[in-house]
């Protein structure tokens, strides 16, 4: 859902979005906790597929926490940095916002003065120094690449948690009788 809010641009539903994933990883954390429990009083802490489980939920809650949220938090950012909320002109029926690119790059005053061969390149000045809060690889990423890639690395988060949910549903080799 959040790539597709990334491609649309709408930054409410991205806002709500990442609050509902930051909260889901919070609360995620209570999984392993009730997992642990269960798996003692069943005697099988040491089965093979639950050792596997809980490595895939340490991966997942890894790429959730190092991938996801970062790059959720990088693309709201971008958005809200180049989109821009315009009211809607008043008419009969009233319409949604519009919102619209915004494509100018400020140049210093310095730069400015100067003649066009000394002036900094405009690449150099449209893009973004990269910052411990971005996530590797999206500081010069466009909301589409970054919708993107939230899609694989969210894919791959999915496809962890599902492998999970049938090992705790099949339990292969497992002597508790499921």
């Amino acid at each position: 859902m959040f790539p597709a809010a990334v491609r649309r641009g709408d930054l409410a539903q991205l806002r709500t979005l990442n609050r509902i994933c930051r909260v889901y990883a919070v609360l995620g954390l209570t999984v392993p906790v009730f997992g642990l429990a269960t798996a003692a009083s069943l005697g099988v802490l040491t089965d093979a597929w639950l050792l596997v489980s809980i490595a895939l939920t340490a991966v997942a809650a890894v790429v959730l926490a190092y991938a996801i949220l970062p790059a959720q938090a990088a693309a709201l950012t971008t958005l809200s940095a180049s989109l821009t909320v315009q009211p809607p002109t008043q008419t009969a029926t009233p319409a949604p916002p519009t919102i619209q690119p915004t494509a100018q790059v400020a140049q210093p005053a310095a730069q400015a003065s100067q003649p066009p061969s000394q002036a900094a390149p405009p690449s150099a000045l449209a893009t973004p120094a990269a910052d411990l809060t971005t996530p590797a690889g999206t500081a010069d990423l466009t909301p589409a690449a970054i919708a993107r890639r939230l899609g694989m690395v969210s894919g791959i988060f999915n496809l962890l948690w599902a492998t999970v949910v049938v090992l705790m549903i099949v339990r292969p080799g497992s002597t508790t009788g499921a």
